[in-house]
């Protein structure tokens, strides 16, 4: 059976989406000031919100090749977890441990995906999007928050963790080295175990940045 090249052309037209978002982080660090952002940002959500309010009341705004499966079936689109993470890490965070943590989630998770798409391709697997968010589930704290058991593979774990140590590792000294693995092992956890919070899936792209810059904030 020949390789199906679809899967990974799909995900790298949402990727590369990823990886262009990665321009915002970088224009934090060198030259936009930190309010200045910040407004720009909330101005984006304003924007996102109003366009996933027109998505989820059933009109296509958005090519389908964009919207991962759950995303076409009434879920909020990532995009709008990304800007919200952006912003909330901008915020909350010292300006090299935001800029380090909003990469890990646009270099990180895209090079992760792109890598996914391939083993899904070789192996002759359907889809490219390996995350199953209708997998079961095991409770860790009674009926309000659950793990899922992880969709992604041990290869796939590595790729996010020397991607974002790499990342990482362009901001030392600001970035101590246990810093940078903490962040980067942050990332993994974040990406490759979906957590459910209230019936709730934590989207990655909210999660990624938040946990793994709340780890290099406290070793700070």
């Amino acid at each position: 059976m020949p390789p199906d090249w679809s899967i990974l052309a799909k995900e790298a037209s949402r990727k590369s989406i990823h990886l262009a978002g990665a321009v915002v982080p970088l224009a934090y660090y060198f030259f936009i000031p930190r309010e200045l952002l910040l407004a720009i940002l909330g101005v984006a959500l304003l924007v996102a919100a109003a366009l996933e309010y027109i998505r989820l009341s059933g009109k296509q705004i958005f090519p389908g090749i964009l919207l991962r499966g759950h995303e076409e079936k009434g879920v909020i689109g990532g995009y709008f977890f990304a800007l919200l993470s952006t912003f909330l890490a901008v915020l909350l965070f010292d300006k090299a441990i935001a800029v380090a943590a909003i990469l890990f989630l646009d270099v990180g998770d895209a090079f992760t995906g792109l890598a996914g798409a391939v083993m899904s391709m070789l192996l002759g697997r359907s889809k490219a999007d390996t995350r199953d968010y209708d997998a079961k589930v095991r409770p860790l704290f009674g009926e309000l928050c659950y793990a899922a058991s992880h969709p992604k593979s041990p290869v796939l774990m590595a790729v996010m963790f020397m991607v974002c140590g790499l990342i990482g590792l362009a901001f030392y000294p600001s970035l101590s080295p246990l810093m940078i693995i903490m962040g980067a092992l942050g990332a993994v956890i974040a990406d490759a175990f979906p957590w459910r919070l209230f019936g709730f899936v934590i989207d990655d792209n909210l999660s990624i940045p938040l946990l793994s810059g709340a780890l290099m904030c406290i070793l700070n």
